[in-house]
C-alpha cells in the first residue's frame, strides 16, 4: 500500500524562485546552439594560487579538527578588519558555521516559539522568510524603498516593534541593490532598539575580511549584547559551506547546541584553506574589487546605452537593473532566458518591492558580459512589445 505524503503547512510558506529550473527551455537553447550565459549565480572562484604552499605546510602539522577550529576562530578575530579592534572572546562569542542561510534557520529555530515574529527586509533575500517560517514564526516584512535609497527607516521600525517580535534580520551591503551603510547608521539603529529586547541578526556576506575600511554593526560600542553578525567564506573566498557567526554570546551558545545535535563538523581542508586565505585577505580583496569594478563599468555602461536604469555598490558582485519598458520581472526574466539565453534573477524573487527590477551577476568573464550586451541589443525590440500578463 502506498503511503500518501502531504507537505507540512510551514513548507507552503517558503517562497520559491519564480523562474524555476527552465530545463525544457535550456534544451531548446542547446538545439539552437545558443550557449547559456548565467548572470544569476554569485559565487566567486576559489583563488587556488594562494593555497598550495600554505596548505601543504600546515598539513604537515597534523592538527586536529578541534585545534583547527580554535585556530581559525582566533585568526578571524585578529585578521578580519571589521572585528580586529573589538574585544571578543574566541571561545564564547564566535562559532564556525555551515553558511549564512543554514545559520539563520538555526537561530530562528532556537529563538522563536510559535506565534513569535521576526522582521525581514523587502526587497531582500527570501531565505530570511524561509528561516522564520521553518521555525513556525510569523514573518513580518519591512519595506525598503528606492526613494530612500533602500535604507531602513529606523523610526518606522521602532514604532512597529512588538513585544513578540524577537528578531530583526538586517542585510548591508544590501542584496539585491548593493546599497551600503556606515557606522553612524548602525549606531542610530541600535540606539533606537536598545529597549526592544530584539536580537539583530545581520547578514554581513559582503563585509569582506580584506576591506581596510569596513563598517559592521559590531563596531558600535556594546553592540555584541544586541547583535549577531553572519559571515560567509563563500562570498569572499569561494569556500562553499563555511562561514562564521560572531556576537551575542547567548545566541552563539544556542548555535553551538544546535550544531552539536546536527553533528556539524567542517572539513580540515576547508579550515586550512580559509586560514591560508585570511593571511592573503588584503591582496585577494584588492584583486576581487578591481575585477568587479571593471565588469561593473562594462555592464552598467552597456545597459545605460540601452536606456536601462542601473544601481549597484562597490562591494557586491552584482548590479540592480531596471529595463526601460513595462513588464513584470518574472515575465521579462523568462523571455530573456528563452529568447537570448541569458539567466538573471527576477526582482520579484526578492519581495514585492523588487518588482520591475532584475539582478545581474558580475563574476563572469569580460567576453561573456560583452556577449550578453550584444544579445540584449539584438533582442531589444522583442522586449518592447506590449506585454499582457
Amino acid at each position: 500500500m502506498r503511503v500518501i505524503l502531504n507537505k507540512a503547512e510551514r513548507l507552503w510558506k517558503i517562497p520559491q524562485p519564480a523562474l524555476g529550473a527552465m530545463h525544457f527551455t535550456e534544451k531548446r537553447l542547446e538545439a539552437r546552439n545558443v550557449e547559456l550565459i548565467d548572470l544569476e549565480s554569485l559565487s566567486p572562484q576559489l583563488p587556488q594560487r594562494y593555497l598550495s604552499s600554505e596548505i601543504q605546510a600546515q598539513n604537515s602539522d597534523q592538527q586536529s579538527t578541534a585545534g583547527l577550529l580554535i585556530s581559525l576562530s582566533e585568526k578571524i578575530l585578529s585578521h578580519h578588519h571589521s572585528l580586529s579592534n573589538i574585544e571578543l572572546d574566541p571561545l564564547k562569542e564566535i562559532i564556525l558555521t555551515p553558511g549564512i542561510r543554514t545559520t539563520a534557520s538555526w537561530l530562528a529555530m532556537g529563538l522563536l516559539n510559535p506565534g513569535d515574529s521576526a522582521a525581514y527586509p523587502d526587497p531582500g533575500l527570501q531565505y530570511f522568510r524561509s528561516a522564520i517560517s521553518l521555525a513556525d514564526g510569523v514573518p513580518k516584512s519591512y519595506s525598503l524603498h528606492e526613494s530612500n535609497d533602500y535604507l531602513l527607516n529606523i523610526s518606522s521600525l521602532k514604532s512597529a516593534a512588538h513585544k513578540r517580535t524577537k528578531i530583526l534580520f538586517l542585510n548591508y551591503p544590501h542584496n539585491p541593490t548593493g546599497v551600503a551603510v556606515d557606522y553612524y547608521f548602525y549606531r542610530e539603529l541600535l540606539k533606537a532598539l536598545r529597549f526592544a529586547n530584539m536580537l539583530t541578526i545581520a547578514d554581513c556576506a559582503y563585509i569582506h575580511p580584506g576591506n581596510p575600511d569596513p563598517s559592521g554593526p559590531l563596531q558600535v560600542k556594546n553592540a555584541r549584547r544586541m547583535v549577531v553578525e553572519l559571515h560567509s567564506f563563500a562570498t569572499s573566498f569561494g569556500i562553499t559551506g563555511l562561514g562564521f557567526a560572531v556576537g551575542h554570546k547567548d545566541a552563539i551558545s544556542i548555535l553551538r547546541t544546535i550544531q552539536t545535535s546536527q553533528s556539524f563538523s567542517p572539513s580540515p581542508s576547508d579550515l586550512l584553506a580559509a586560514s591560508a586565505l585570511l593571511d592573503k585577505a588584503d591582496e585577494i580583496f584588492s584583486s576581487n574589487m578591481e575585477a568587479l569594478r571593471s565588469n561593473r563599468e562594462l555592464l552598467s555602461e552597456g545597459l545605460k546605452k540601452l536606456d536601462w536604469q542601473v544601481k549597484g555598490g562597490r562591494l557586491v558582485p552584482f548590479i540592480w537593473a531596471k529595463p526601460p519598458f513595462r513588464s513584470t520581472s518574472v515575465a521579462f526574466a523568462r523571455r530573456l532566458f528563452a529568447k537570448a539565453g541569458i539567466r538573471v534573477a527576477a526582482g520579484s524573487d526578492f519581495g514585492e518591492n523588487g518588482e520591475g527590477w532584475i539582478r545581474m551577476a558580475l563574476w563572469r568573464d569580460e567576453a561573456e558580459l560583452q556577449e550578453a550586451l550584444v544579445r540584449l541589443s539584438e533582442h531589444s525590440k522583442i522586449w518592447q512589445r506590449k506585454f499582457r500578463p
